[in-house]
């Protein structure tokens, strides 16, 4: 059998690069949303019964962070910044978004009020990590990747492992970090102020806290220094556009049209 051309081979990889590069349905949504933006918020573990010995601390902190973690969350998705819940499996390799939203949420646990409050929306993406870092074992770089993402904003629980795992973890793949403090609910006081002390030092970690968080500013900065993809952008602001120009289309036919009034 003679061997293959050498260009009808590179066209083929050239065409299963572009395959495998071509996104999954998401879980949650349709798996299109927040792409070139350039940022992502990610929320770590915040669907959890926190139930278990000594965990006073933690369940005041995560109250007290559920409402401001909520706000961001909305305020993002009114940017296009993409959202992302990576949680614990809790070791059920067979569970899904779902079952463990619905587990936690309708449960009389001390995390119930904070699931609830922070219930993922449908444009959302959900990831399970086995363990504590949201990259290890996860398809969360992948998914960063296909976003265009270079900074991560870091929230959740708990603030002396798994939030600084993943921090650990993005500084090493060199994406930006903000992680703001009021957002990440600790075992203890101590642990958490050795863990922003630690993100902040070693891992240059922006830890201010999320009144200081400009979400717009930051947004307008990526596009500026060109960490935005700007054919992206553009493409899904012509998307806006045209669907709104087309609702003022639907608006003035119904009130030119006589037959529209009883």
């Amino acid at each position: 059998m003679p061997a293959p051309d050498t260009k009808d081979v590179h066209e083929q990889l050239n065409k299963a690069r572009k395959h495998t590069g071509k996104p999954l349905t998401n879980v949650v949504g349709d798996g299109t949303g927040g792409i070139g933006v350039g940022i992502a918020l990610l929320l770590v573990d915040l669907i959890n019964d926190i139930e278990f010995e000594g965990n006073e601390y933690m369940v005041e902190h995560a109250k007290e962070m559920a409402p401001r973690i909520k706000d961001m969350a909305q305020e993002c998705r009114d940017l296009g910044v993409p959202v992302i819940y990576c949680n614990d499996n809790f070791g059920k390799w067979r569970s899904n978004l779902e079952q463990i939203y619905d587990t936690i949420a309708s449960g009389d646990t001390p995390g119930s009020s904070v699931a609830q409050l922070l219930k993922p929306s449908k444009d959302d993406y959900f990831i399970l990590k086995p363990k504590h870092s949201a990259f290890y074992a996860t398809a969360l770089e992948s998914l960063l990747t296909y976003l265009q993402v270079k900074s991560l904003i870091i929230v959740g629980m708990a603030g002396n492992v798994c939030i600084l795992f993943s921090a650990n973890d993005a500084y090493m793949r060199d994406y930006a970090l903000y992680v703001p403090r009021d957002c990440i609910a600790s075992s203890s006081r101590e642990e958490a102020d050795a863990a922003i002390l630690l993100m902040d030092r070693a891992l240059g970690t922006c830890t201010k806290p999320s009144t200081e968080l400009n979400l717009r500013e930051l947004v307008q900065a990526h596009e500026k220094k060109g960490l935005a993809n700007e054919k992206e952008l553009k493409k899904r602001r012509e998307g806006s556009a045209e669907k709104e120009g087309d609702g003022k289309k639907a608006k003035t036919g119904l009130a030119s049209d006589p037959g529209a009034v009883a």
